[in-house]
């Protein structure tokens, strides 16, 4: 039986996601559950045969962590999902005003700004996932609080005070990425996007404009591009850019990213469809 590595504690989003991956192909897995999105990383090709972890929200854009891991990984991504995200607030109160800690997921917080703009006394506390944030709030203590995934309420959760959707937009949604140690086979029946990492090694100016015009000269569709700091030295980035199309397979992407791999350092992330 394959173990899929998932960020939690049960309840989380990530575990959705992982759910709905397992159902889609059909296979016989077990879930397993770290604390943190880098343990989860950390876990595939040791513990784990699979991962799977967030990368990007409609609401609050890329999770920084995730880009991070994957600039110095050699895993592969291998397959990309996109499950909607609601959000409910639950507290252990009987008003909002006697509430003193807010607990909430770090991306969380960015996808409910409106709502927690309101609470200017109460502490909001940053935790690593939907479900730490979860257990905090079971524990009753009064004057505590917590941001959940709005799925828990219809699983029997009782809390003395809860608004059933705190989300900033009913569209929101996240997509989520399947990770493992080796790279899946060409389906050409299948649409593909391949997401690589460029670091910059040459201090000149026009640097990205030369590494986006390899694209376009071969009509190479972008879908995103997003930079991070290498933290090696200021003004070193790591460029992270989605392509439409499979590498190798398609002669204009190998050729574009084989043109830029001469004056900078391409990592090839993995080439894969949304399932």
């Amino acid at each position: 039986m394959n173990k899929v590595a998932t960020l939690g504690p049960t309840g989380t989003f990530t575990e959705l996601a992982a759910k709905k991956y397992i159902q889609n192909v059909n296979m016989d897995a077990k879930i397993v559950f770290y604390p943190s999105i880098t343990k989860v990383f950390n876990s595939i090709g040791r513990e784990c045969e699979l991962g799977i972890i967030p990368i990007e929200n409609l609401l609050d854009g890329y999770v920084q962590p995730t880009l991070d891991l994957l600039s110095h990984t050699d895993l592969h991504i291998i397959y990309e999902l996109v499950i909607p995200i609601q959000f409910a607030f639950v507290g252990n109160d009987l008003n909002m005003s006697d509430i003193k800690k807010i607990y909430a997921q770090f991306k969380t917080q960015g996808q409910c700004c409106r709502f927690l703009e309101q609470f200017t006394n109460a502490k909001i506390i940053t935790t690593e996932s939907n479900g730490e944030s979860l257990e905090q709030v079971r524990k009753g203590t009064l004057g505590e609080s917590a941001i959940i995934p709005r799925h828990m309420l219809d699983v029997g959760e009782k809390f003395t005070y809860n608004i059933e959707n705190v989300t900033d937009s009913v569209d929101n949604e996240t997509r989520f990425i399947i990770l493992s140690k080796d790279a899946v086979s060409y389906d050409m029946n299948k649409d593909y996007k391949t997401s690589i990492v460029i670091v910059n090694t040459l201090n000149e100016p026009g640097v990205l404009s030369k590494i986006l015009n390899e694209f376009s000269k071969r009509d190479i569709n972008l879908t995103s591009i997003i930079s991070r700091p290498t933290k090696s030295a200021l003004g070193k980035y790591h460029f992270f850019i989605d392509i439409d199309g499979y590498y190798p397979e398609e002669t204009n992407i190998k050729q574009a990213i084989d043109e830029i791999s001469k004056r900078n350092v391409v990592k090839i992330l993995g080439s894969y469809s949304l399932i």
